[in-house]
């Protein structure tokens, strides 16, 4: 049985379709640090990526180097600094693949990642969007939960398929309470996120542009869940995610942008305002306990 049943899975699937290819966008700016382990965990993938577009957004440090010594692995694109948003868009641009995917310059791909949403791709044809589960690892220690781990109970209805599940209901409503992606998980068809405009440059000083994104994305039902984690999130000292409250005050104000701006956003104002109103609170208490904190600090040392 188990013979028969990995024929038919090699039989429908066929990973040099041009339906499964991918091109994998990557911005790099001053990622010396992580950039070549995030390019080696995309290069041992099961099934490899059509293309890998890096475009080096004005390093300063040692990047430059690093990338060159890819050579044909990668397509490389030298560019004046013009934000990650912008380098995003730029790929997309030269990406000649059916779907996208966006790598950031420190995460790491599992190699089933790609196999696994290409999978569901074919098992659902009708699928624009698929995204993953993923972990936070941090000096090579991986979280004990995943994200998913973390979904409200009725968040979505799944549709179970072989290699995953689908979604069918709209969730553009519940997105202030729970963010199902970021944007090194999923795949998008290249139709998809030209459809929807790309990345936002006015979500560049929000540094939550991902957000601005997938509500767009994921607004646009049905989309594909692979609940395995497949990504790690590399948790270190110089992401500005490091700073729990000034995340938080981030995406209140990407969600006040998107909620003012965003069309898909407007038929689910109501439900958005009243998880926005949740996170406001989120933002007040996390402040009142940093400045406790800080003042116990403070005694003490005196």
């Amino acid at each position: 049985m188990a013979a028969g049943t990995n024929l038919r899975e090699t039989m429908d699937f066929d990973p040099s379709s041009p339906s499964n290819s991918v091109s994998v966008i990557i911005p790099v700016y001053n990622g010396a640090k992580f950039i070549a382990q995030t390019l080696d965990s995309i290069l041992a993938q099961t099934v490899l990526p059509t293309e890998i577009i890096v475009v080096n957004d004005g390093s300063t440090d040692e990047s430059s180097p690093i990338l060159r010594e890819y050579g044909s692995s990668i397509i490389l694109i030298e560019t004046p600094n013009q934000g990650v948003c912008a380098s995003r868009n730029l790929g997309a641009s030269l990406a000649t693949s059916n779907w996208l995917a966006f790598c950031d310059q420190d995460d790491l791909w599992l190699p089933t990642k790609l196999e696994a949403q290409l999978r569901l791709a074919n098992e659902c044809p009708e699928l624009d969007f698929i995204l993953t589960d993923f972990a936070d690892v941090a000096e090579g220690i991986v979280g004990n939960r995943s994200h998913l781990s973390y979904a409200p109970t009725g968040f979505w209805t799944p549709e179970q398929h072989e290699s995953g599940f689908v979604v069918r209901e709209s969730v553009t409503g519940k997105l202030t309470v729970f963010q199902p992606c970021i944007t090194s998980t999923p795949i998008i068809k290249s139709r998809l996120f030209h459809g929807v405009g790309g990345f936002d440059l006015e979500a560049n000083r929000f540094t939550t542009e991902d957000t601005c994104l997938h509500i767009r994305c994921l607004s646009s039902v049905p989309f594909g869940v692979i609940p395995k984690v497949l990504m790690h999130y590399r948790r270190h000292a110089n992401q500005v995610s490091t700073d729990n409250l000034k995340q938080l005050r981030n995406t209140v104000l990407v969600w006040d942008y998107i909620i003012a701006n965003y069309p898909q956003a407007q038929p689910y104002r109501s439900e958005l305002l009243q998880g926005l109103a949740a996170m406001r609170k989120e933002v007040s208490e996390t402040a009142r306990y940093q400045r406790r904190q800080k003042l116990k600090s403070l005694l003490r040392v005196s």
